[in-house]
């Protein structure tokens, strides 16, 4: 009389398939994260462009001048839409990564967004201020924006010009659907 192995799996079968799904898993986090870290950018990216279209459109509908003002905070990046000096409003970070503005009297504030620090991404630029002027739809100065990642990968460029188009484009890694600069 033959004995028949009982079904299932066996301790040392259960380990290796174990071994083999955490070492998968392992190999698959820095893409998850890295895929995340550009989706964080896009999103970035995207708020940033339509910031410029309602500085161009309000500018256009209200026939005042206005502009978009940049401020690097501790705590991240602000981006102000306002009429009036560039000096005229400033921005300040709570507790809760919102954006408290002050703007001086008679200045009116159109929008005000904040990117914190906490989702890793850097703006820069070479302009501190962008001028919307309703009479010939231009904005002054010309500029580059900048978005990257704090500890390196992808660069997306927003050049910004004297008509208020924008052209976006990456110097560094391709990345889908944007042209290299």
């Amino acid at each position: 009389m033959t004995s028949r192995p009982a079904p299932g799996l066996t301790l040392p079968e259960l380990l290796l398939v174990l071994a083999l799904l955490g070492l998968l898993a392992a190999l698959a986090l820095p893409s998850l994260a890295e895929q995340l870290h550009r989706r964080r950018l896009m999103a970035a990216s995207a708020a940033l462009q339509a910031d410029l279209q309602l500085l161009r459109e309000a500018t256009t509908a209200r026939h005042r001048l206005l502009r978009l003002s940049l401020h690097d905070l501790p705590e991240g990046h602000c981006r102000l839409i306002h009429d009036g000096d560039a000096a005229d409003c400033r921005c300040e970070a709570d507790a809760r990564h919102q954006p408290q503005v002050e703007c001086r009297a008679g200045t009116q504030l159109l929008r005000a967004t904040l990117l914190p620090r906490s989702q890793g991404l850097v703006l820069r630029a070479n302009v501190a201020s962008l001028r919307a002027e309703p009479r010939h739809g231009t904005l002054t100065p010309t500029g580059t924006i900048e978005l990257t990642g704090s500890r390196g990968g992808p660069v997306l460029r927003h050049v910004v010009n004297i008509l208020g188009r924008t052209r976006l484009c990456t110097p560094t890694l391709p990345l889908p659907g944007v042209p290299r600069c």
